[in-house]
């Protein structure tokens, strides 16, 4: 192999500059990021993802906007690229930047104000109980019934048959005890989503065709896009941004400084008043705040009664 072939081939392993493009934007990406993702792992991250996929890398040297895009929107997500967190793929000739279903539960927990998270796929053969006003959140049982065996569990060699998955749920409790809004969804509901978002039974790059379960449990085929879809319709019930973590914190500066401005309102008004001008009867306040003193009248002397004579007449 000639050294211009040579030369050749590394150019298109490395995108053709691609990696000077990204660097070029990184102080773009460094405003956008969150205060945990280092702007130089954000990228050597999104560069290892391209070298480990020739197609992946192929077609973002052809649409490099595409990959700039979806850089952006996993960066004001707070995630790394690459990752189970936000996965960069090539869709269309380009790069699609997709957040997986670790990727939301993540931002729940970072939103400080949720401690724990369930999202589960349901099956025909499972017990499951909800009834709304009632119940906190969903009941659910693997097997068929609560407090039966581990072979019914697990099934009598380990491979569990819990039937078709027929619907997801989601629920989070929050730091305070309380539940969320659970979201319940069927194999129609689920199956609509796929839909709209594209789904094409031949893409081997789908994860919906993606065998979750392995080759023997085709039924689990996609299950966790079936998660993802619960999570991502949580999201509208539960926080999911570290912004709320910042509100919380802003509003208990508040409220521990509200005390203390009655007392200073008050202060401030009592100085206003010592501070203003009082006019009564037409008289000033002097400078020391006293009233001024007057010449007394004139006033006639004063007399015993019945002796047209003053009280000192002897």
């Amino acid at each position: 192999m000639t050294t211009q072939t040579i030369a050749r081939a590394m150019e298109k392993r490395d995108g053709g500059g691609l990696d000077k493009l990204m660097w070029a934007k990184a102080s773009h990406l460094e405003s956008i990021l969150p205060d945990h993702l280092d702007v130089k792992t954000f990228l050597g991250t999104a560069w290892a993802a391209l070298l480990a996929n020739d197609k992946l890398m192929q077609f973002a040297a052809a649409k490099p906007e595409t990959l700039l895009i979806a850089l952006y929107r996993c960066a004001a997500k707070g995630h790394q690229p690459g990752t189970e967190e936000f996965y960069l793929t090539p869709r269309d000739g380009g790069v699609l930047g997709i957040e997986g279903y670790r990727g939301v539960i993540e931002r729940m927990f970072r939103s400080g104000a949720v401690a724990k998270v369930v999202v589960r796929e349901v099956c025909a053969k499972d017990y499951f109980r909800f009834t709304e006003g009632e119940d906190e959140k969903p009941v659910h049982h693997f097997a068929a019934r609560p407090g039966t065996t581990g072979a019914d569990f697990f099934g009598d060699d380990g491979d569990p048959n819990r039937g078709d998955m027929v619907g997801v749920y989601g629920v989070a409790q929050f730091t305070t005890g309380n539940w969320s809004r659970p979201v319940l969804l069927s194999r129609n509901d689920v199956f609509a989503a796929r839909a709209s978002g594209g789904w094409k039974r031949d893409d081997k790059y789908s994860p919906w065709n993606r065998m979750d379960g392995g080759d023997n449990h085709p039924e689990l085929q996609g299950r966790s896009m079936w998660w993802k879809t619960a999570a991502k319709r949580l999201e509208p019930w539960v926080p999911t941004s570290a912004e709320y973590r910042r509100e919380q914190l802003r509003a208990a500066a508040q409220a521990t400084m509200a005390p203390a401005q009655p007392a200073a309102l008050a202060a401030e008004a009592d100085r206003g008043v010592h501070e203003a001008v009082i006019v009564a009867d037409s008289h000033e306040l002097t400078t020391d705040g006293a009233l001024p003193i007057e010449n007394p009248p004139d006033w006639p002397e004063v007399r015993k009664p019945g002796s047209g004579l003053p009280d000192d007449t002897p």
